[in-house]
């Protein structure tokens, strides 16, 4: 088997990857390791990766670094696509927590010995760039527009030197003090709702933002995204419904609404942005579609 591993290069575990997760894989597999240099390399790694056939394409990083790999697999310009695999090495590591990953060496090599790859869903956004121009992005885990797109953006004027998670943490109170709910319109098959948010967000995974269960009952290989949108309540009543989130529990009310749905629209007439993975892709109108078991994924 012919493996490449695309490592996110700032990663705090990158040391662990050295010394315990590479010397072991290089003992059972041919492994090449490339390693990201600056922002967005990931992705033309995973590119450049899928050209070179490779047979199974690995993100080593976070949720993150996991996106960007899916998009340079996904825009290759290929029908036939490597195994996706990952090792969790970011800080919060929902979708690995989803599909029940861990950063084992042992764990990975039994996932390649067996060679058992699940089929394995994606969403796609279609959306406008930051310039205006129609865009296409490609996520596995959530996206969501409110609160989340605020956070990315606060996590981007914080200084490197505080690490990823207490850039997090002081980002995330930062913004539940300051973002301001923005009104939106969305569409599904059999829903539609309008008002404003201070979270929407459409799921694949269970959870984001570090282990905030959003979509506890969500499956990877199903065709429909999980659907979860917090309206304008007052911030002490939200601060108490993100201790439920945190326990893996629904919110029991009437105002948290959960639906399920392969395709959204959304709409607004403010400036409004949606992310992915913590990357902030675009502004809405939006079109949000399931691409049911688009990749094989090694879990």
């Amino acid at each position: 088997m012919n493996i490449a591993i695309i490592l996110n290069g700032i990663s705090r575990k990158k040391k662990l990857f050295y010394k315990d997760i590479f010397p072991a894989l290089q003992k059972e597999f041919t492994v090449t390791v490339f390693e990201t240099q600056y922002a967005g390399h990931a992705t033309e790694l995973a590119g450049e990766a899928v050209q070179n056939k490779f047979e199974t394409i690995i993100a080593a990083g976070g949720d993150g670094t996991l996106n960007q790999v899916l998009n340079g697999l996904l825009t290759a310009g290929t029908e036939k696509l490597p195994v996706l695999g990952l090792i969790p090495l970011g800080s919060g590591n929902d979708f690995a927590g989803a599909v029940g990953l861990t950063n084992r060496a042992d764990h990975l090599i039994g996932l390649l010995k067996q060679n058992k790859p699940h089929p394995t869903d994606v969403g796609i956004v279609s959306c406008r760039d930051f310039d205006g121009k129609e865009k296409q992005h490609y996520f596995i885990n959530v996206c969501s527009l409110g609160m989340g797109p605020a956070t990315v953006r606060q996590m981007e004027k914080a200084p490197a030197w505080m690490g990823a998670h207490l850039r997090y943490l002081t980002s995330i109170i930062k913004t539940f003090f300051t973002h301001k709910p923005e009104q939106v319109e969305l569409k599904t098959q059999n829903w539609n709702w309008r008002g404003a948010i201070r979270v929407l967000a459409v799921a694949n995974g269970k959870s984001f933002g570090n282990r905030i269960y959003l979509a506890p009952d969500a499956r990877q290989d199903d065709g429909m995204f999980n659907l979860f949108v917090a309206p304008d309540v007052p911030l002490f009543r939200f601060l108490l419904f993100l201790q439920t989130l945190k326990r893996s529990k629904k919110i029991a009310d009437p105002q948290i609404h959960y639906h399920v749905a392969d395709k959204i629209e959304v709409y607004t007439s403010e400036r409004v942005t949606i992310e992915a993975e913590g990357e902030l892709i675009g502004y809405l109108p939006a079109e949000i579609k399931m691409l049911k078991h688009r990749v094989h994924f090694l879990y």
